[in-house]
C-alpha cells in the first residue's frame, strides 16, 4: 500500500509540477529508455569493429557530445589508446598514449570512477588536446573486476555535462565494458581458429619437403608471413659437440652466411634448448643471459624444437624494437615448433637415407645378401599344410617381403608384403615394415587388428611417397581354417574344388591415412585346397607388346595346375610368367607364397 501511495505521489508531483522541472523529468524518462535499447543492442554485436561505432551511435541519442573516444588499455605497457574515436584528429588517434593516473582518463581509469569536469581550464589533470573542449567526462569501463578502457565524451560549451549525465553513464560503463570483453573475446578465439587453420595448412606443406635446405627455407619463409621479424636464425643441436650451430639466417630480409657455435645452456637460444621451454625477452640489454650477436637487437624470442621430447634446435627471432614480441607470437610459434621439428626430423631422415642409397649402390650384393636373411630363410612345417614361397626382386633389392610367425598353439601367421616404389628406397621401407610386424606379432593381434597397428605405426613414421600392400592371414591347424585381412596387395587365389577364385577381401595400403579399419574372410579348408598369395609383380608382368599377364590368366593357370604341389605349382608359374614377358625385363618384384591343405 505504501508503495501504491509513493508511486501516486510522484505522478500527482509529475502532473502538477513547472514545465522545466517536467520537461527534465521527460528528458530523464527518454534517457533511462534509451539506457534499456543500448543495452540491448551492444549485446547482441560481437564484431568489435562493428560494436563500437554502434556504442557511438546510441550514446549520441543520450547526450549530444562533440568529441568522442573509446580508449582501450595495452595490458603489456599499461597504456590507454583510442581504439575508436569521432572528432579527434588522426594524428591523435595514431599517437594519443595515456598512461594509468595520467590526466583526466588515466585518472578515472585509477580511482575507478567516473570523472565530470565543468571546466576542464581549471583542472590540471586535464591533458590539452584541443583548444576548443571546455568539458570532458571520464567513464571508466570495468569488466569482471578489471579496468579495459575508459569512455571519453568533450564538449566545446563549459559545464555541459550534468550530473545526471555521470549517474547514466556509470550505470552503462559496465554493459559496455562487457560487451567489448565479449567482442574482444570472440575475436581471439576467431582469430584463433583461422590461425590454429592456417597452421594446420602449412604443417602439411612442410611435412612434404624432404630436402632439408628447402624445408629451412620455407620455415624461415612461412614465420615471416605471421611475424614480422628483423632477424632470424635455425640453429639445430650437434649431439656430438653439445652445442647449436647455425643451419640457416636472416637479418633484414638478407640471408647470411652465419656459423654461430653456441653451447647448450649458453646464452638465450641455449638456455632454450638446454631448458626445452620457450625463452621471450623484452629487453636483451637487461638480460645476463644475452650473447651479443647483432647490435640492433632489443627483443628476442626463441622458441626450442622439441622432437620426441629431445631438443633439436631452436628457432632464434629477433626485434630492433624493445617489447616487440607477444604472448600470441609465442603461442603461435610453440603451436608451429613441433610440426616444423617433426618435418627436419623427417627431412633429416630422408637425407640420410638418400646417403645411404648411394653407399648402397656400391655395396648392392652385400645388402642383397642381407635382404634375403630378412625373408623367412626356412619354409615351416605343419602336418596339415604344404607350403612353398619364393621372392624374386627385380633389381639387387628389392620391396617384397613375406615371413611366418608363430601364433598361438597350433596356428602360423604369414605375411606377404609390397612395399611401394623400387630399389633400396622400397627395400628399406620393406623391412621397416617387417620389423614392425615382427614386433607385433608377439601380441598375437587378429590380421584385421595386425593391419591397423602396422598401419598407425607406418603413418607415425611417415615418409613422402612411401606406403606398403599387405596381406596378412593367420591358419588354424585344428580348425583347418584361415582368417584373411588385406590392405591393398593382389586378391589371394583360392583353388577349391577344381575352381579358382579371388579371395574377396580388400583395403586401404599402410603408412598413407592414420584412421583406417580393415575386413576379415574367414575359409575353411579341405584337403587339396590350395591359396596362393602374390605380389602384382605377377599378376602385372608385362609383354614387349606392352600386355600385361593379367588376373584372369593367373586364375586360369592355377585352375589348371592346382592338382600339383605347392613347391611344383610355384615353379609352374614362374615359368609361365617368364615365357608371357619374353625376354622382356622384368618390372617390378615377384613374390609367391602357395599353401595347400594336406
Amino acid at each position: 500500500m505504501k508503495d501504491q501511495k509513493d508511486q501516486m505521489e510522484t505522478i500527482y508531483k509529475i502532473r502538477t509540477t513547472s514545465p522545466t522541472v517536467k520537461r527534465e523529468l521527460e528528458e530523464r524518462t527518454r534517457i533511462l529508455t534509451a539506457m534499456v535499447e543500448i543495452g540491448r543492442e551492444i549485446n547482441a554485436i560481437l564484431d568489435l569493429d562493428l560494436l563500437l561505432p554502434k556504442i557511438a551511435q546510441l550514446l549520441k541519442s543520450v547526450v549530444d557530445y562533440q568529441i568522442f573516444a573509446i580508449f582501450l588499455l595495452e595490458e603489456k605497457t599499461q597504456e590507454f589508446f583510442i581504439r575508436f574515436a569521432i572528432g579527434h584528429s588522426p594524428e591523435v588517434v595514431d599517437h594519443l598514449r595515456i598512461k594509468i593516473g595520467e590526466g583526466l582518463i588515466g585518472s578515472s581509469a585509477a580511482e575507478r570512477r567516473v570523472l565530470l569536469v565543468g571546466d576542464v581550464s581549471k583542472d590540471p589533470r586535464y591533458i590539452k588536446a584541443y583548444e576548443t573542449v571546455k568539458s570532458e567526462l571520464a567513464v571508466p569501463l570495468i569488466a569482471q573486476g578489471r579496468v579495459i578502457g575508459v569512455l571519453d565524451i568533450e564538449s566545446p560549451k563549459p559545464h555541459f555535462f550534468s550530473s545526471y549525465h555521470s549517474h547514466v553513464f556509470e550505470l552503462l560503463g559496465s554493459q559496455i565494458a562487457t560487451a567489448i570483453e565479449n567482442a574482444r573475446l570472440y575475436e581471439r578465439t576467431r582469430k584463433q581458429a583461422e590461425m590454429l587453420s592456417t597452421l594446420n595448412s602449412i604443417s602439411e606443406q612442410m611435412i612434404a619437403i624432404l630436402n632439408l635446405e628447402s624445408l629451412l627455407k620455407k620455415v624461415a619463409e612461412v614465420i615471416k608471413q605471421v611475424i614480422d621479424y628483423d632477424m632470424f636464425a635455425i640453429m639445430l643441436v650437434d649431439e656430438r659437440q653439445d652445442v647449436l650451430k647455425t643451419r640457416m639466417s636472416f637479418k633484414f630480409d638478407q640471408r647470411t652466411q652465419d656459423k654461430l657455435r653456441v653451447p647448450l645452456g649458453e646464452g638465450l637460444v641455449g638456455a632454450a634448448a638446454a631448458e626445452k621451454r620457450a625463452i621471450r625477452v623484452d629487453n636483451v640489454l637487461q638480460d645476463s643471459r644475452y650473447l651479443s650477436c647483432n647490435s640492433e637487437t632489443r627483443s628476442e624470442l626463441v622458441i626450442p624444437l622439441i622432437h620426441k621430447d629431445r631438443a633439436i634446435g631452436v628457432l632464434d627471432l629477433e626485434s630492433g624494437k624493445q617489447g616487440y614480441f607477444t604472448e600470441e607470437h609465442e603461442w603461435i610459434l610453440t603451436l608451429l615448433a613441433s610440426q616444423i621439428a617433426t618435418a627436419i626430423e623427417n627431412a633429416r631422415l630422408y637425407e640420410r637415407v638418400a646417403r645411404q642409397e648411394a653407399r648402397m649402390e656400391r655395396e648392392m650384393q652385400f645388402a642383397r645378401e642381407i635382404q634375403y636373411h630378412l625373408v623367412s630363410d626356412e619354409i615351416p612345417h605343419l602336418e596339415g599344410m604344404e607350403i612353398a614361397a619364393e621372392f624374386k626382386p627385380a633389381h639387387i633389392l628389392g620391396g617384397d617381403l613375406y615371413d611366418f610367425l608363430p601364433y598361438d598353439g597350433s596356428k602360423l601367421a604369414i605375411a606377404v608384403g609390397d612395399g611401394s616404389g623400387k630399389g633400396a628406397p622400397a627395400a628399406l621401407y620393406s623391412a621397416m615394415t617387417s620389423g614392425i610386424i615382427r614386433t607385433r606379432a608377439t601380441r598375437q593381434y587378429s590380421p584385421a587388428e595386425m593391419l591397423v597397428r602396422v598401419n598407425w605405426s607406418l603413418c607415425q613414421r611417415r615418409i613422402e611417397g612411401r606406403y606398403m600392400t599387405l596381406c596378412y592371414a593367420v591358419w588354424d591347424e585344428s580348425a583347418r581354417t584361415m582368417i584373411i585381412s588385406n590392405a591393398g596387395l593382389p586378391k589371394p587365389i583360392f583353388c577349391h574344388e577344381g575352381s579358382a577364385e579371388l579371395v574377396e577381401v580388400s583395403g586401404v595400403p599402410l603408412g598413407l591415412f592414420q584412421d583406417v579399419v580393415y575386413d576379415e574372410r574367414k575359409l575353411a579348408f579341405a584337403a587339396g585346397d590350395t591359396i596362393v598369395f602374390y605380389s602384382d609383380g605377377i599378376s602385372e608382368a608385362m609383354n614387349h607388346e606392352g600386355e600385361e599377364f593379367g588376373t584372369e590368366r593367373l586364375l586360369e593357370t592355377i585352375k589348371n595346375q592346382c592338382h600339383l604341389d605347392p613347391a611344383a605349382l610355384k615353379t609352374i608359374l614362374f615359368e609361365t610368367v617368364r615365357e608371357f614377358a619374353a625376354g622382356s625385363p622384368q618390372r617390378d618384384d615377384q613374390t609367391l607364397v602357395i599353401m595347400k591343405a594336406r
